[in-house]
């Protein structure tokens, strides 16, 4: 699946942003995975606290937040005045051995409300109706949808995007309102107080061919994380440098299937 933000509470302006990578063992011992990071920002756009993911090791944990909290945002606003805001960043993390630990690479993918409960996962892709699958039927639609204050779902639009046909408009749509209601999010707060964001993104249902099954999209996974800003810039001579540890590193470990 998919995915672009067409609205934003806040906008990194020191990252650069790109796909986002599947979380994956790239290889035995290369872990690509995703983050969300918590960031609270003044009305200057400064990061004055950025807490990455608990349950990561305490070394990565701090690498991510001191290149998190190393970018400029840009200020949110209340009432037309910048005030300081919550939001969650979401980021690319690939982990590489080297000498004395890891070498560590990350790219910025977004930032908006946090999905509760995703994992590792950034979103969790919608059902396939099985019917549709029986059929051979594919589709692609433009999907929107505000998240409440409250962090609740509520659909705005679900429209075939050109190239879908409408016969199975109906099933498809039906899939996707069910799949959005049931996402919850913490939503981004501006001075204090919880707002409202609208997400838009095309979500496609495509039937695999060729066979394989899941070992076959594992190694899919594989080969895009490999090839994904983060574990480029980790691999790269001129990358980030290793970072130290005292023991191994663990990551959270990639899903099975």
């Amino acid at each position: 699946m998919k995915t672009t933000r067409a609205a934003l509470l806040l906008g990194v302006l020191a990252a650069t942003s790109g796909q986002a990578a599947e979380p994956a063992a790239a290889k035995p011992d290369v872990v690509a995975f995703n983050a969300s990071v918590r960031v609270e920002v003044d009305a200057a756009g400064k990061p004055v606290k950025v807490e990455a993911p608990a349950d990561l090791p305490e070394a990565i944990r701090g690498f991510i937040e001191k290149r998190v909290a190393s970018w400029q945002y840009e200020p949110a606003k209340q009432d037309g005045v910048p005030a300081a805001a919550v939001t969650f960043v979401r980021v690319g993390a690939c982990a590489i051995p080297a000498a004395g630990g890891y070498r560590m690479g990350l790219d910025f993918k977004g930032n908006g409300p946090s999905l509760v409960n995703a994992g590792p996962w950034f979103m969790p892709p919608p059902r396939y109706p099985k019917e549709m699958q029986r059929r051979g039927a594919e589709g692609t639609y433009e999907v929107t949808y505000a998240i409440q204050p409250d962090g609740s779902t509520k659909v705005a639009a679900i429209e075939p995007i050109e190239g879908t046909g409408n016969r199975y408009v109906t099933s498809f749509r039906d899939a996707l309102t069910d799949w959005i209601e049931g996402l919850r999010y913490q939503p981004e707060q501006v001075g204090g107080i919880a707002v409202a964001t609208e997400m838009s993104f095309p979500v496609s249902f495509e039937l695999r061919s060729g066979g394989g099954g899941s070992e076959a999209y594992r190694k899919e996974l594989e080969a895009r994380a490999l090839a994904s800003k983060e574990c480029l810039a980790a691999s790269s001579p001129g990358g980030p440098l290793p970072i130290a540890t005292n023991s191994p590193v663990k990551v959270i470990p990639t899903p099975a299937g």
